[in-house]
């Protein structure tokens, strides 16, 4: 699988990724000279939940399969993503710590996008920055549709530490 991408493979990659969506082909060139070739084998972690990440990674060819650590220590599946996804995206804008462990499902070829050439680019091109915080937004949006249809427990909200609002008890049950 080993192949180093060209120029213009990366251009014509990163056009068909939405987050580059609506670039012009000069600032599309000046993402693609920084990407970097990857390949991950068969169940690499490519990114581990925890660590400080400095890179982005868009997907060429190949699947990997996002999860997330719960409080009782157990990994919850959160997608499965292909060509065309990426992952990583966060540690572009901030230092925080990776929100999820991304992993490989078979053989992977990647372009890696890290922080330092992305901030040198984005000075040079700010559309760049512009665009990928608009896919951002559009991804968070759908976040916040698929969590606001997700059905509540219909547990009565006038009882709190075993007392209604108005802090009389609550109705006995009959014995």
């Amino acid at each position: 699988m080993s192949q180093e991408t060209s120029l213009s493979e990366k251009i014509l990659l990163l056009r068909r990724m939405e987050i580059f969506e609506g670039l012009a082909v000069a600032e599309l060139a000046a993402v693609a000279s920084v990407c970097q070739d990857y390949e991950a084998k068969p169940d690499e972690n490519i990114i581990t939940e925890g660590d400080v990440g400095e890179s982005m990674y868009l997907i060429v060819k190949g699947r990997v399969v996002v999860s997330q650590l719960g409080e009782d220590g157990c990994a919850m599946e959160l997608a499965t993503l292909g060509e065309g996804d990426y992952v990583g995206e966060m540690a572009l804008f901030d230092d925080a710590p990776r929100s999820a462990t991304v992993v490989a499902d078979g053989p992977v070829r990647l372009l890696v996008l890290y922080k330092r050439e992305f901030d040198e680019t984005v000075r040079e091109y700010p559309q760049v920055a512009l665009q990928m915080c608009k896919e951002l937004s559009r991804r968070l949006r759908n976040l916040h549709q698929k969590i606001h249809a997700i059905p509540v427990c219909d547990l009565p909200s006038s009882f709190t530490n075993g007392e209604k609002e108005n802090g009389s008890k609550p109705d006995s049950e009959p014995g």
